[in-house]
């Protein structure tokens, strides 16, 4: 399990706080507060910011919730090396540290997720996602909560985790009767357990997979990734197919697709004009703000100690690219609706009472 959390001045936006920096600090103190936790410099963890707005929206944890499947945000893209593992876990930090209860579901063999939060997966003895719906599939018993890691604590962001052998889940997936809706069964028969989050996110593999259709079919809208070059437009055309087919083939699935560019240069021409080209194919559709080509990105992955690895806003809180995350994560929250505890977080501001 990770320690972390933000400073004051993040910890204010987070919980949409209007008062001054002095009296956001007076929230958090107790008769048990230590004399370091009266500085200015110390983290807020993101169980303390939960817990902070549900009490400024007069609600608390305690607040029955209904039980409901919360929005699926599933990253995808066709191709590889479009950055949807990136901003997967990217997204899940930034909307934990915002106080939202997120489940992470690492759906890549590749396990680029896993190892990005410091899971040595060739060495732990992983359950994936796969073997879950396999277990549901067959009538076994699921024993979901033994396939979770904890990252941060207290529940606020929770993995399952993937190794190599999710691969399988291909073959397997061919034979079955309903292939497409496994992961569909597995949410419904399981909705205690997944009701309890705010929001689910998903790292898709690339390709046409049947393991890849099945992670989609579950969701309202898509979250493609794509970078801004020749191969991702025309692998951008190839997903519009794949989610218009899945429609087609069911009456009661209507994917949408909503796009994040990845990987901007500002005043290349070549990416620029792919921009457009996207603007005009998706309009409101597409997020208006691409995510830039960072160095942070690029040193999330520690190749000499894997521990080490871990988002650029619990390594570098103050980059350029945690702040263009933080920026995405609230779009995410107003489009999907991602409330806490069933609670609504729009509008964001508040002021706590006398």
């Amino acid at each position: 399990m990770r320690d972390f959390g933000v400073k004051a001045k993040l910890a204010q936006d987070f919980v949409g706080y209007i008062g001054t920096p002095a009296s956001f600090r007076q929230l958090f103190l107790t008769e048990k507060s230590g004399p370091s936790e009266r500085y200015q410099h110390r983290l807020y963890r993101p169980e303390e910011i939960r817990a902070q707005r549900l009490k400024l929206l007069g609600y608390s944890e305690q607040t029955i919730r209904p039980k409901e499947m919360p929005p699926i945000i599933n990253c995808r893209m066709t191709k590889g090396g479009t950055g949807k593992t990136t901003v997967a876990a990217n997204i899940a930090t930034a909307l934990s540290a915002r106080g939202h209860r997120i489940l992470m579901i690492d759906g890549d063999p590749q396990a680029s997720l896993t190892s990005l939060f410091g899971i040595d997966w060739s060495a732990e003895d992983i359950t994936h996602i796969g073997e879950l719906m396999l277990r549901n599939y067959k009538g076994r018993a699921v024993n979901i909560k033994e396939a979770v890691r904890p990252v941060f604590g207290a529940g606020m962001l929770d993995l399952i985790a993937s190794d190599i052998s999710l691969a399988s889940a291909d073959s397997w997936l061919l034979g079955a009767t309903g292939r497409e809706k496994m992961l569909k069964r597995l949410l419904d028969a399981q909705l205690d357990f997944f009701s309890r989050y705010d929001a689910i996110i998903i790292d898709s593999p690339p390709g046409l997979t049947p393991l890849a259709n099945t992670l989609m079919v579950p969701c309202k809208t898509i979250l493609a990734i794509t970078e801004l070059d020749g191969y991702s437009m025309k692998a951008m055309h190839v997903l519009d197919t794949n989610v218009q087919e899945i429609n087609s083939a069911f009456d009661d699935v209507n994917i949408d697709v909503i796009v994040v560019a990845n990987k901007y240069h500002h005043g290349m021409k070549s990416r620029e004009a792919a921009l457009e080209r996207l603007g005009l194919a998706y309009g409101d559709r597409i997020y208006e703000y691409p995510l830039p080509e960072a160095e942070s990105f690029k040193k999330q992955m520690s190749s000499t100690s894997p521990e080490k690895s871990g988002t650029v806003l619990e390594r570098e809180p103050n980059s350029v690219a945690a702040k263009e995350i933080i920026k995405l994560a609230t779009w995410l929250v107003r489009f999907f609706d991602i409330k806490i505890a069933g609670v609504s977080t729009i509008p964001t501001k508040a002021r706590a009472s006398a």
